[in-house]
């Protein structure tokens, strides 16, 4: 698909499945705790969940790439009881899976059924900071037991696939220290991070960016965000479920993806053609203004010099990287 001088693959590479949306956690830097009551909750039927992994196991067939998947936007995927069923059967389908954990329902009894059951994908976990009460206060959830269940989790499984997402969020002074401490203790490397407002659910970074000139992370590009029920939404920071391209219990992965009205959110997005003024990424901390620095300068590039800087560009999806995947979010 062309968007101006883009060219999209005719695939996603990426797939966060909603098995289900509901978390025991209340992070303070998510929406979930407010959205919750107001959206249709559920779990993902088993035979609509096979169709999604079918379908994205044909495409990696037909373009010869290896896709990933994890499970949820809007939800903890160890609230399942049987997680290991829905890594397994889209493993033997090739897919390769990772799972978006607070880790607080990650049991040694539930990490030893993955691993048994052949898991062989990755964990990315949230754990936002290190005191007991402010871990409570940020994210709902006693620490004591969380930190167990990481420990044996590092004590079975590789340390290489294993990740943090860390986020700062107004942590007192000596807290970051704090966690480093941590995560030292573990031998483990992390980042931390600042809070993102999810397309401005949330009070971080608040702003409106009328003409719109693209989207810093291009997850538009590369990745589809499903909902319990099929429906297809813009973005993972949509947990509002605002802009709804499809559904794919009606629709198959390349017709959503390729469809009319993908192609009008992206020429909205890249080329600034008229959105609504409510579209998410109207209020994202990660959109590209048009009169940003960043696309200014570029506009003084001649064309030529520009194609020629794409070209030579890493455009490779982190995530790839992490498990060893050779393919490009765009041609």
């Amino acid at each position: 698909m062309k968007i101006g001088h883009l060219e999209r693959n005719e695939f996603p590479i990426g797939l966060i499945v909603d098995i289900h949306d509901f978390c025991n956690a209340r992070c303070k830097m998510c929406p979930y705790d407010a959205l919750k009551e107001k959206l249709n909750r559920g779990k993902m039927e088993w035979e609509l969940y096979k169709k999604i992994v079918d379908d994205f196991s044909s495409l990696m067939s037909k373009y010869q790439f290896r896709g990933a998947m994890t499970y949820c936007n809007m939800g903890e995927p160890f609230i399942m009881n049987n997680l290991e069923t829905f890594t397994k059967y889209a493993q033997e389908k090739g897919i390769w899976v990772y799972l978006n954990t607070n880790a607080s329902l990650m049991t040694p009894e539930k990490i030893d059924r993955l691993i048994n059951s052949g898991f062989e994908g990755a964990f990315n976990i949230s754990f936002h900071a290190a005191t007991p009460d402010l871990y409570r206060e940020i994210m709902g959830l006693p620490i004591e037991p969380t930190k167990r269940n990481i420990e044996y989790l590092l004590s079975r499984y590789p340390k290489e696939r294993i990740s943090f997402n860390v986020l700062n969020y107004h942590w007192p002074r000596g807290e970051e220290g704090k966690v480093k401490e941590l995560f030292s203790n573990w031998n483990i490397d992390v980042k931390i991070n600042r809070p993102v407002s999810r397309g401005g659910l949330l009070p971080f970074n608040r702003r409106y960016v009328r003409r719109l000139a693209g989207c810093g992370p291009d997850r538009v590009l590369y990745q589809m965000v499903v909902c319990h029920n099929g429906d297809v939404i813009l973005c993972c920071n949509d947990m509002g479920r605002k802009e709804v391209l499809g559904n794919l219990e009606e629709n198959s992965i390349y017709e959503v993806w390729n469809g009319e009205s993908f192609a009008s959110y992206l020429e909205q997005i890249y080329l600034g053609k008229p959105s609504e003024p409510e579209m998410i990424c109207h209020r994202c901390d990660e959109s590209v203004p048009f009169w940003s620095p960043r696309r200014m300068v570029k506009s003084l590039i001649p064309r030529k010099w520009r194609d020629k800087l794409r070209q030579t560009r890493s455009n490779v999806w982190g995530l790839a990287k992490l498990a060893g995947l050779d393919h490009k979010i765009v041609k």
